[in-house]
């Protein structure tokens, strides 16, 4: 018998009573659990999904014309299913200035090598060989190509990569994120603010760079650093083409950075040509979505509980990036969970928070907004549940810090009690993260419990920041159950009268 058909059955034949007790589902009966279990069809999320990934929605930039129109249409969406906004003066939106840059043409990427009297270049290919960055300006530069690893210069913690270097006027390569790849909390903490991508460029500048090659290859929409620099994100083919004549090995620098924490700075004596055209709109605006169900107990319904997904995602650079896994995918499930609770009449004595994050593929501006802003103090937000790129696979996983763990044992439960898919949870003492990159690591550095949420099991690459991270990779049917597992869990937690959350 098909398990989905078997697991309703066995739902249906069991008393009323003991299917609302079993649980800590409140004075919610087994109707109203059943109506909620099966609110969300897979042609709900199907269209959700290709609303959201559609051209008129144009990849949803913050700050363009298309996040603005996804953010009104999931408004909507929360208004005809009856959920109150949070922030009553804005409506729906939660405004704030975020800048954004328009990717308008492919741009180039060309190495010139020295052949005797005479120069051989060779010219790369936009995706192929390299993706466009929003961080760039507008124009065109040709320089010698110097590698400074990390691109970064921290002296403090006895690292410069730009040490006896010069690279003024020139082209710098740079790597991915930090030299260090211990999980030490102290050390970590001392290199978190060197993160961020924005760094490798106010190193490079402060240098007397005039362009960046990084050698990540995946497209971003960070918006304009300087109006002069240019920066373009290279496969590591064209990395080894830089290297070519020079007796390094990419990799094996790469290693040596990471096992002995030093610099290995070089020229590759090979000129590169970098050449974009960006238009830079620094007066942007944007907002994050944030729909409630309020709950009814006068003295539990300033607890709130938040299901958190980001909306945004690369834009146009020029081509459409629709970003169905990243992240079309959590909001659609996010406002399964909406539609679930709020149509089914189930009653939550916590309150319930939809979240619709802007700016996070610019660095989590959207959550840092929403939690340095909440009007109320943060130990109110009992749980945070944050969907980041999930509609791939057959299974789910689920992952907090040691304090928190209570929320995977609540997941466990409802998944084995409502849905029955293989799950695996993992907690781990708390600590400082060394790669913050998605919206619940602003909740969980500021010690608030939350989980990272997500599916696993998927056959074949997952498509990341590319034109084709299309509805072709997303399985719908496991985005329905996840609909049902979050929705039941929230209905759990929100009626549960303890929740054991430890302080970090």
């Amino acid at each position: 018998m098909n398990r989905i058909i078997f697991s309703y059955l066995v739902i249906l034949l069991l008393p009323a009573q003991a299917v609302a007790t079993s649980g800590n589902y409140g004075n919610n009966d087994r109707e109203v659990l059943i109506n909620a279990l099966h609110a969300v069809s897979e042609d709900d999320i199907s269209s959700w999904m290709h609303t959201m990934t559609s051209p008129e929605m144009r990849g949803r930039l913050s700050g363009d014309i298309g996040y603005d129109m996804a953010a009104e249409w999931a408004a909507d969406l929360f208004e005809s299913w009856g959920l109150e906004p949070f922030f009553p003066e804005k409506g729906y939106f939660q405004e704030f200035g975020q800048p954004y840059t328009l990717i308008k043409d492919k741009g180039r990427l060309e190495l010139h090598i020295a052949a005797n009297s005479d120069t051989i270049t060779k010219s790369y290919n936009y995706g192929e060989h390299y993706w466009p960055w929003g961080i760039s300006g507008s124009g065109e530069v040709r320089g010698e190509v110097v590698y400074v690893g990390h691109g970064l210069s921290v002296p403090e913690l006895g690292y410069d990569d730009y040490e006896g270097i010069d690279v003024e006027g020139k082209i710098v390569i740079t790597e991915l994120g930090i030299p260090y790849q211990g999980d030490d909390p102290d050390t970590l903490g001392m290199w978190q603010p060197y993160v961020d991508h924005s760094n490798k460029v106010r190193f490079a500048l402060e240098n007397g760079a005039v362009g960046l090659i990084f050698a990540y290859h995946v497209a971003s929409p960070r918006p304009t650093a300087d109006p002069g620099f240019i920066f373009l994100a290279a496969s590591d083919e064209v990395v080894r083409d830089f290297f070519a004549g020079t007796g390094k090995e990419l990799e094996k620098v790469r290693e040596q950075i990471k096992t002995t924490m030093t610099p290995a700075s070089f020229s590759t004596g090979n000129e590169a040509t970098l050449a974009l055209t960006a238009e830079y709109h620094p007066d942007g605006k944007t907002s994050n979505v944030v729909a409630m169900i309020k709950g009814n107990d006068p003295e539990l319904r300033d607890e709130f509980m938040i299901i958190g997904a980001h909306l945004d995602h690369l834009g146009m650079m020029p081509v459409l990036f629709p970003g169905a896994l990243d992240n079309a995918s959590g909001c659609a499930l996010a406002l399964g969970v909406a539609k679930a609770l709020a149509t089914s009449g189930v009653e939550l004595r916590r309150s319930l928070l939809i979240v619709l994050f802007g700016a996070e593929e610019v660095g989590l501006v959207g959550a840092r907004q929403f939690v340095e802003r909440f009007p109320y103090p943060a130990e109110s937000i009992r749980m945070m549940i944050n969907l980041d790129m999930v509609g791939r696979g057959d299974s789910f996983f689920a992952v907090t810090a040691d304090p928190w763990s209570q929320l995977l044992e609540i997941l466990e439960e409802n998944n084995d009690r409502w849905v029955h898919r293989e799950m695996i949870t993992r907690s781990s003492p708390w600590q400082m993260p060394m790669r913050p990159r998605t919206d619940g690591m602003v909740f969980y550095m500021e010690k608030i419990p939350a989980v990272t949420f997500g599916t696993r099991g998927a056959e074949g690459p997952t498509l990341y920041h590319v034109p084709e991270d299309t509805m072709d990779q997303i399985n719908i049917e496991i985005m329905r159950d996840v609909v049902k597992l979050l929705t039941m869990s929230v209905a759990d937690i929100g009626n549960r009268e303890i929740i054991r959350l430890d302080t970090p």
